[in-house]
C-alpha cells in the first residue's frame, strides 16, 4: 500500500476496513486478530484532533479530464466529486514544517529477561524472518478508531507504519530497558509515509517485535505494547514514547467432542529447513464417527487449505457445521481435516519450495499417511477430496496437478492467479513495474464493484507494496507480494533469504528472476507446456470457480485458463470430463463463497457415499 494519494488522509473515502486478504481463514472477512497483551499502562493525557498526511492532490480540472478507460473511478476522484460542495474558493496555505518529531520505543527490561530465557532454551530458532521492531499507527477517529494498529495493513485505508531491524543478543545483553529511536532522522528506519512532521490528526500507535518464529507480525509470543494515542499537530515537538512491555499471548484452542486438534514434527522439512518444523491441523469429525458403533469404520477426508492469513484454526467452524443436528442432511459425512499453511515467510502453498521446504511431498509422503492411521481415513485418492478458497484455492489445485496419485478432486474457489500473464493486473510475465502500466497508469490491486460495470479502486498495487515495505524492506514481512515472492523465487544463498525478483520500493519487476523462477509455478504456462499431463486431471478432477467481478482481479487468469483448456481439450479430443471451471457474473471474491457451497456440499455428499465403509 503505497503513499498517499487523494483527498482524505491517504487518498481513499472514509469507508470501513475489511481487513486483510483472506484474514484468518478460508472465507474471507473481517481481521479478527483474536489475541491480546498482558495489561499495560495506556499514556494518559493526550488530546485528539483530526489527521491527515499532506500529499499535493492533482487538480480539479486534470482528475475531471482523467482517461475512464473501462468505466473505472478512482477512490480519490470518487472522494473529490463527493467533497467538491465544500471547497472554499481560496486553497488553505500548508502547514508550516514541523522539525522532525522523535519517536522512540522502550523495550522494558522484564521482556528482554524473557527474551533471553526462550533463546536459552532455544525457543528462538533462526528462520531468517527478523527480528524487527514495528510501530503501526491507526487513526483513532473515523472508520478505524475501533481497531487495534497491528491488525494493518488495512487494505481500504492505508496508514502509516515505521520499522527497523533489532540485534536481538544486543538487547537481551543490554541488562537494562533499551531505547530505540525511529524518528524523521533515522535514516535507517523503513517507513510511510516518509515524515512524522507532516502528520496532523490523532493516532492510535501500538509497537512490537517481530521475533520471526511465525507468519504474521501478530504472532504469539512476540513482544508488543499498549496502545498509546498521540495527537500530531503542526505545532507539536513533543517526543513520543512507546513502551514494549508485554507479549502477544497464544490463542487458546477451542475445545468440542468433534474437534481435534494436531501438530506432529515433520523430518523432512526439519532437515531441509534446518530448524524444528511441525505439521500443524485442525480434525473436525462427523456425528457418527462418534458412534460407538462405527468403530471399524473407515472414513473419506476431505483437506481444507485456509486462504491468506488463515490457518488450522478454521477446523473450528466445519466442526459446528458438521455438529450442527439442523445441517445433518446438508453436510457430507466425511472428516474435514484443516491444514496449516503458514511459514514464517508466508503461505507457502504446498508447493516444493527453495524457501519454504517440501511442503507438498512432506504432507502427502508424512502427514497424510500419520492421519490415515490416526483417523481411520480411507487411503484412496477417490475419497480424498481437495479444498480451498483464494490462496487455499490455488493450493488445493497445485496439489492436485502435482499429486494426482494422491488426490481424486479439487474444488477451488477464487484461486490465486492461475496464469501468470494475469496476475492480478499485472502480466509478470512481460511487465517490467509493478506499480504502473506502459501507458503510466497505476495498477490497482483491490477494488469494490460499484455498479454492473463500475468499479471503486481502494488500493493500488504501489499503495499495498509500500506497506510491505515499510513493515519488512527485506520481502520478509510475510504479506501478499513478499509471500508470492518467496514461494516463487529461488534462494539467495548468501542472504539466506528469497531472492528478489519484485522490488517493493520501485515495482521493478527481475526479469531473469521471474523467467528463471517464478514459471516452474505457472499453471497456465505449465498446461500449454505439458496438455497431455495436465488437461486431464483438469477436465476430470477439477472443480475451480471465480466470480467475473473478483475483488483482487483473479478473474482474469481464471477466465484464460478456462480457454487454453477448451481449446487444448479440442485440439487433442478430450472428453469434457465431470470437472468445471466457471464464471459468474458479478460475483466477487467474497460472495462466491456461498455461490460455490450451494454446489458443491451435494457434491461432496455423492461422493462421500459412494463408499461409505472403505477398508
Amino acid at each position: 500500500m503505497r503513499g498517499p494519494r487523494g483527498f482524505d488522509a491517504f487518498g481513499f473515502l472514509p469507508v470501513a476496513d475489511q481487513g486483510r486478504k483472506g484474514a484468518r481463514g478460508t472465507y474471507p472477512g473481517p481481521s479478527n486478530i483474536g489475541r491480546k497483551a498482558p495489561e499495560a499502562p495506556i499514556h494518559p493525557g493526550i488530546p485528539r484532533t483530526r489527521c491527515r498526511i499532506p500529499c499535493p492532490p492533482p487538480s480539479i480540472s486534470s482528475m475531471l479530464q482523467m482517461p475512464m478507460t473501462r468505466q473505472v473511478l478512482s477512490g480519490a476522484f470518487l472522494g473529490l466529486l463527493a467533497v467538491l460542495q465544500g471547497f472554499s474558493q481560496t486553497p488553505e496555505a500548508p502547514p508550516e514544517p514541523r522539525i522532525g518529531d522523535p519517536l522512540q520505543v522502550r523495550i522494558d527490561a522484564s521482556v528482554l529477561a524473557a527474551l533471553a530465557t526462550r533463546m536459552e532454551d532455544g525457543d528462538l530458532p533462526a528462520t531468517g524472518v527478523g527480528p524487527r521492531l514495528i510501530v503501526f499507527f491507526c487513526e483513532a477517529r473515523g472508520p478505524l478508531g475501533d481497531r487495534d494498529p497491528i491488525a494493518a495493513p488495512f487494505y481500504r485505508r492505508p496508514q502509516p507504519i515505521r520499522s527497523i531491524s533489532v540485534d536481538l543478543w544486543e538487547l537481551i545483553t543490554a541488562n537494562d530497558d533499551v531505547v530505540i529511536e525511529l524518528g524523521d532522522d533515522q535514516e535507517d528506519v523503513a517507513r510511510i509515509p516518509d515524515r512524522l512532521a507532516d502528520l496532523q490528526g490523532d493516532f492510535k500507535l501500538r509497537a512490537l517485535i517481530d521475533l520471526g518464529t511465525r507468519r504474521g507480525h501478530d504472532a504469539p509470543g512476540n513482544p508488543v505494547s499498549s496502545i498509546v494515542e498521540v495527537a500530531y499537530r503542526r505545532d507539536r515537538s513533543d517526543p513520543t514514547e512507546i513502551v514494549i512491555d508485554g507479549l502477544i499471548e497464544s490463542e487458546s484452542r477451542p475445545e468440542a467432542e468433534n474437534l481435534v486438534w494436531i501438530e506432529v514434527p515433520s523430518p523432512m522439512l526439519s532437515e531441509a529447513l534446518g530448524r524444528p518444523v511441525s505439521h500443524r491441523a485442525g480434525v473436525a469429525l462427523p456425528p457418527a464417527y462418534l458412534d460407538p458403533a462405527s468403530g471399524r469404520r473407515f472414513w473419506p477426508v476431505i483437506y481444507v487449505v485456509p486462504g491468506f492469513g488463515g490457518d488450522e484454526r478454521d477446523a473450528e467452524r466445519w466442526a459446528g457445521l458438521l455438529a450442527d443436528p439442523t445441517l445433518k442432511t446438508a453436510m457430507p459425512e466425511a472428516v474435514f481435516i484443516v491444514l496449516d499453511p503458514n511459514d514464517p515467510l508466508g503461505h507457502h502453498g504446498f508447493i516444493d519450495g527453495d524457501n519454504t521446504g517440501p511442503r507438498g511431498t512432506a504432507l502427502v509422503e508424512e502427514f497424510i499417511p500419520w492421519l490415515e492411521r490416526r483417523f481411520r481415513l480411507q487411503a484412496d485418492p477417490t475419497s480424498r477430496i481437495l479444498h480451498g478458497h483464494s490462496s487455499g484455492g490455488w493450493s488445493s489445485l497445485w496439489l492436485q496437478l502435482e499429486h494426482p496419485e494422491v488426490f481424486g478432486s479439487c474444488f477451488s474457489s477464487a484461486p490465486d492467479p492461475v496464469d501468470f500473464s494475469a496476475f492480478g493486473t499485472v502480466d509478470i510475465t512481460r511487465d517490467d513495474n509493478l506499480f504502473v502500466g506502459p501507458d503510466g497508469e497505476a495498477r490497482a490491486s483491490y477494488r469494490e464493484p460499484l455498479s454492473d460495470d463500475l468499479d471503486r479502486i481502494l488500493m493500488t498495487v504501489r499503495e499495498e507494496a509500500a506497506m510491505e515495505h515499510a513493515i519488512a524492506p527485506d520481502g520478509t514481512s510475510g504479506e501478499q507480494w513478499s509471500t508470492w515472492n518467496a514461494m516463487f523465487s529461488s534462494r539467495d544463498r548468501g542472504r539466506g533469504l528469497p531472492r528478489m525478483a519484485l522490488d517493493l520500493d520501485s515495482g521493478r519487476i527481475d526479469r531473469t528472476i521471474v523467467d528463471r523462477d517464478w514459471s516452474r509455478y505457472d499453471i497456465g504456462a505449465r498446461l500449454r507446456r505439458d496438455p497431455e499431463r495436465f488437461a486431464p486431471i483438469l477436465l476430470d478432477r477439477v472443480r475451480l470457480i471465480c466470480g467475473t467481478r473478483d475483488c483482487y482481479y483473479l478473474d482474469e487468469a481464471v477466465s484464460r485458463l478456462s480457454e487454453d483448456l477448451e481449446s487444448i481439450r479440442a485440439r487433442l479430443g478430450l472428453d469434457e470430463g465431470d470437472g468445471s471451471i466457471e464464471l459468474v457474473p458479478d460475483a466477487t471474491h467474497d460472495s462466491i463463497t456461498g455461490h460455490a457451497m450451494k454446489q458443491w456440499l451435494s457434491e461432496w455428499r455423492d461422493m462421500t457415499s459412494e463408499n461409505p465403509t472403505g477398508s
